[in-house]
């Protein structure tokens, strides 16, 4: 078992905050360390008069740096420091002073300079580096005058900024990650997609859906060269593109046609994943179980795995033992493509049936419904599924549809965040099966 460690690091970190306490105490000023969980300020230093003792809430905060890493290009004179671009928007955006405190413990030398007074400058702005000089911006009690001067106005108060945190947005565009290489297209003698899958069922082939018929051509993404198509398209009329030449088409109806084709192989792919399509209300649906039972899925979310009901059965509140409806989890799948890179945009929603197949007669007051109360993070917990479920790789004892493929959500890191606490909507969501996940919109 190995043994708990605390790195040189830290050691040094606090002898750099006791540094600049004994200074302070020096100063006859009164010294506040932060302490625990801190987002960039170690301290604050509340100006005293040190004749009648009286404090009148002027404050000057402080941020240390303690130890010889943080003097760069140092001379017999000067040295600088590079700040952080998250630290110093930190330390600008409050109406309460701050200053940075490089020191080195052992000589008891510690460097001070007012971070707003000093990035007044634009030019200095832009390079986040502090220049000290070892005369002039020397931390002892000398200082006293020039802190005071600096501390802030009783009359102004006192505001601590939000911690500055990084958090990532996830987006409901799901990442295509393979279709296939190869596209092929041959000239037919029939005219519409119900002759072909006649055909096809008088041939004894399989139901595949991988083409599409337009202008007396089958595009598809199946070898239309082979056995059942040689009997379905015209001989010698077969030719071979690279996908890619329809995916990134300048010509919008070539990229119509490959987007058709990405949808035929979605909705292959959804029923190898008891998954099936409403053509009328154009989503995707989780099918009923067979005895009508209560399906749950479990699935990795952005924080934990977690479960959700995928299809449910509600009974008639005045008799529970008849069915009312049925709730299935559902989405609206659009591929999009951006910066050359092939997305399938999720809208999660719901479908409902009175029998697990035919659509419910109240679905469009039950859809308004469900949708007024939703929470955001219900939402972004039904997007995480889908993807999730859509990516899955495959197992040793299922192989997962070849053609299409996914591989996550496209997030967007940003520098600010937001208490999700303050802003969130409680409700006694009774109808809903999301507070089994502690999601948010943004999730850290």
């Amino acid at each position: 078992m190995s043994a708990k460690k605390v790195h040189k690091n830290s050691i040094t970190g606090q002898e750099g905050i006791n540094l600049i306490e004994r200074i302070v105490l020096g100063m006859e000023f009164l010294w506040y360390p932060t302490g625990g969980v801190e987002a960039g300020i170690d301290g604050v230093i509340e100006v005293r008069d040190a004749a009648t003792g009286e404090v009148a809430n002027s404050i000057v905060q402080v941020q240390s740096k303690a130890g010889d890493s943080f003097f760069r290009r140092e001379t017999a004179d000067s040295f600088e420091f590079r700040c952080e671009e998250t630290d110093l928007e930190y330390w600008l955006q409050g109406n309460a002073p701050v200053i940075l405190v490089v020191s080195r413990p052992r000589s008891a030398e510690a460097y001070w300079v007012s971070i707003k007074e000093y990035f007044e400058d634009p030019a200095r702005r832009a390079t986040r580096t502090v220049r000290f000089d070892k005369e002039r911006d020397r931390f002892d009690k000398s200082c006293r005058d020039a802190l005071t001067r600096l501390s802030v106005p009783e009359d102004a108060g006192l505001y601590f900024p939000p911690t500055p945190k990084q958090e990532t947005l996830y987006s409901n565009l799901l990442h295509v990650s393979h279709f296939p290489e190869t596209l092929y297209v041959a000239q037919t003698e029939y005219r519409s997609g119900g002759e072909v899958h006649a055909r096809l069922r008088e041939l004894g082939a399989p139901g595949e859906n991988e083409w599409i018929l337009k202008r007396g051509n089958i595009y598809g993404f199946v070898d239309l060269s082979e056995w059942p198509w040689n009997k379905i398209c015209e001989p010698g009329t077969v030719e071979t593109f690279g996908s890619e030449e329809w995916a990134y088409s300048e010509d919008p109806d070539s990229q119509r046609e490959f987007v058709q084709l990405l949808n035929r192989c979605l909705e292959t792919k959804a029923r190898s994943l008891e998954i099936r399509y409403e053509r009328d209300r154009r989503c995707y649906y989780f099918k009923a179980t067979k005895d009508l039972s209560d399906r749950e899925l479990s699935y990795r979310s952005v924080a934990n795995e977690v479960t959700r009901t995928v299809f449910k059965r509600y009974s008639k509140k005045g008799n529970p033992s008849e069915v009312a409806y049925y709730r299935h989890s559902a989405f609206e799948g659009r591929f999009k493509m951006f910066d050359d890179v092939w997305y399938l945009e999720i809208t999660p929603t719901y479908h409902f049936t009175r029998d697990g197949r035919q659509p419910s007669a109240f679905y469009e007051d039950k859809l308004t419904g469900i949708k007024q109360i939703e929470s955001n993070q219900a939402v972004l917990g039904q997007t995480v599924m889908w993807a999730d479920y859509l990516s899955r790789d495959d197992s040793l004892f299922e192989q997962q549809y070849p053609l299409l493929g996914f591989s996550g959500l496209e997030t967007f890191d940003l520098e600010a965040g937001i208490d999700e606490e303050a802003w969130r909507y409680r409700t006694d969501d009774s109808d809903s099966d999301s507070s089994s996940e502690e999601l948010t919109l943004f999730e850290r």
